[in-house]
């Protein structure tokens, strides 16, 4: 008797460009700059800001929407317990949909105005954002989400406390082992794509801070060959493992830290890559003209999945 898969999986939605399966980051705008939300099967970089507090927020969004959507989660850390950062989620708003916009009389008014013949075929809107599935949330950062919530979700934590030595491709065995224990995951609860399970999910990983100095082997410094070199390595071999699962995984890198090549090499492993640079301690909070804003965001690699090229947002640098 054959199993009945479940077609439908929650918290995901279709591109209207290239008809791949999307999911939110948790944070609705930046699912529109990205074209609907995160591929299914990608690694996103994000560049941490020097104290890394909004990389961290933003991580914080992507794992919260998770669990609001059902999915399961792996966090991985070694600057801090995963568990804590799981504990300090922000709780969902749930009258969180926008009202819709009524047509005012003066649009109505304009619409009915002649316009030269060569412009009335174009559309006035992007058509490929209509009727899109709405799968994203907000969240209220000053609010915890709740225990019980936290208690019935499938969440699993990786501290490296168990490395065992041995690893032939990286320097740090813990790269190793991470990367074994996100296998195992994905192998165990049928994530493959190749898998035929009766309820399809999402598996997210969210790895804070890779590549900072509690990565480092044994007197080996955070410029050394051998440490960037393990950087971009587990980036590689993570988006080869994700490629072929439904999974997403959402890696924080304090890139300030290393050279620009290796920044280059870790962003070319990836699918989709940020850089966050917050005001707070530089010239740059003083001024008056940014006082709205605490930072800059840019976008600085687009995922190009099933198609020959990825849609442009219109602009790749933001305040937030």
């Amino acid at each position: 008797m054959e199993k009945k898969v479940q077609r439908n999986i929650p918290g995901t939605t279709l591109s209207t460009q290239n008809g791949q399966l999307l999911i939110s980051s948790g944070v609705p705008s930046l699912d529109s700059l990205l074209g609907g939300g995160l591929p299914v099967g990608t690694v996103v970089l994000i560049e941490e800001d020097f104290h890394g507090s909004y990389s961290k927020i933003v991580l914080k969004y992507f794992l919260a929407e998770g669990i609001v959507s059902k999915h399961s989660t792996l966090i991985a850390s070694q600057d801090v317990n995963p568990s804590n950062i799981i504990k300090e989620l922000p709780a969902v708003i749930e009258s969180d949909t926008e009202p819709e916009s009524k047509p005012s009389k003066i649009s109505g008014d304009i619409n009915k105005m002649k316009i030269a013949f060569r412009y009335q075929n174009l559309p006035t809107t992007d058509s490929s954002t209509c009727n899109v599935k709405h799968i994203g949330h907000f969240y209220d950062l000053s609010k915890n989400m709740s225990l019980s919530d936290i208690e019935n979700s499938d969440i699993y934590y990786w501290t490296g406390q168990r490395i065992e030595n041995g690893s032939k491709t990286f320097t740090n065995p813990a790269y190793n082992e991470l990367l074994k224990s996100i296998k195992n995951k994905i192998k165990e609860e049928k994530f493959f794509l190749k898998d035929n399970p009766e309820k399809r999910s999402i598996l997210r990983i969210g790895i804070h801070s890779l590549g900072s100095p509690m990565w480092l082997p044994h007197r080996k410094s955070i410029h050394s060959i051998d440490s960037s070199r393990d950087l971009d390595m587990f980036i590689f071999c993570l988006r080869a493992l994700v490629r072929s699962a439904y999974a997403v995984a959402v890696i924080t890198v304090p890139t300030h830290l290393y050279h620009e090549i290796s920044l280059d090499r870790c962003i070319h492993s990836s699918d989709i890559a940020m850089r966050l640079q917050a005001f707070s301690g530089t010239e740059l909070e003083n001024n008056q003209s940014l006082s709205d804003y605490n930072g800059f965001f840019y976008l600085t690699k687009l995922a190009a999945i099933n198609s020959l090229a990825s849609k442009h947002p219109g602009s790749v640098e933001y305040g937030f």
